[in-house]
């Protein structure tokens, strides 16, 4: 799906976003990034960092930007690029550009992805330490080296590519980790518990107001102040066209159960 034909028609005045992803690159809890995952291409004011990530792909800070994301994880290193069209590197010259690997893991832990150049979510996210340079998109051929590349139609009209061969050698930095746990969006609704039963021995809560880009999963406790990550619950994608459902196990003593987000 990512190996496409290579970027066709980039005007020679573009600018190319040059940086490496490593084969090191991880989720926060040590595991290796899927192949599919995404890496975003970030802006924010000069002398500024990047503020992160909301829940649904945007940034915090409306001062920020996020150019694009695209699916550029092919489990090894490489050399990828964004293209960024002229007129829009003009309008940004000047500050602060950065690369992020971003976790899009549902709760089947499958990738999300993008639509319109936005992750669909970020749970976690973290900054990718290789050098990222910009370039002109006259290097592009070089780049590429014939290469097949990931294109990806943009809504700002960017452009991302991953060249298949590894970068030659590795440069002993530690990969990416996407360990910065996202922002919960001020748009997001709150989850509502419709209805609860015991069925077989497991507790069944129903749960409306949910939003696609978090998963749900329950605190619990023998008090409502006291409230902890129930590890027998599920964890459960929101859907804001239906409610879902979420289990755990019953026990024979007094809960109190909390939706919360799943981290």
């Amino acid at each position: 799906m990512m190996l496409l034909s290579c970027i066709a028609f980039a005007d020679i005045e573009d600018k190319l976003i040059n940086f490496s992803i490593s084969g090191s690159d991880c989720y926060a809890d040590g595991t290796p990034v899927m192949v599919g995952e995404c890496y975003a291409l970030v802006w924010s004011p000069q002398g500024k960092t990047f503020s992160g990530f909301n829940a649904d792909g945007t940034a915090v800070s409306s001062g920020d930007r996020v150019v694009m994301a695209a699916p550029l994880a092919i489990g090894k290193d490489h050399p990828c690029q964004f293209q960024v069209p002229k007129d829009e590197y003009a309008e940004l010259e000047g500050g602060e550009w950065a690369v992020c690997l971003v976790d899009t893991r549902k709760a089947d832990g499958t990738p999300a992805g993008v639509v319109d150049d936005v992750p669909l979510r970020v749970n976690r996210w973290g900054f990718v330490g290789s050098n990222v340079n910009v370039s002109s998109a006259s290097a592009l051929t070089s780049f590429l080296g014939g290469s097949k590349s990931a294109k990806s139609p943009a809504r700002s009209g960017a452009k991302a590519a991953s060249v298949e061969e590894p970068i030659p050698e590795d440069d002993g930095e530690a990969g990416a980790c996407a360990s910065e746990l996202s922002a919960v969006p001020a748009t997001a609704t709150t989850p509502q518990i419709t209805k609860f039963e015991i069925v077989n021995g497991r507790a069944k809560l129903t749960v409306a107001d949910t939003v696609p880009y978090l998963t749900y999963t329950l605190s619990a406790g023998e008090t409502p102040f006291a409230l902890a990550t129930d590890a027998a619950a599920d964890a459960v994608d929101g859907n804001p066209g239906a409610e879902i459902e979420i289990e755990t196990d019953a026990t024979d003593t007094t809960r109190f159960f909390r939706v919360t987000r799943a981290e």
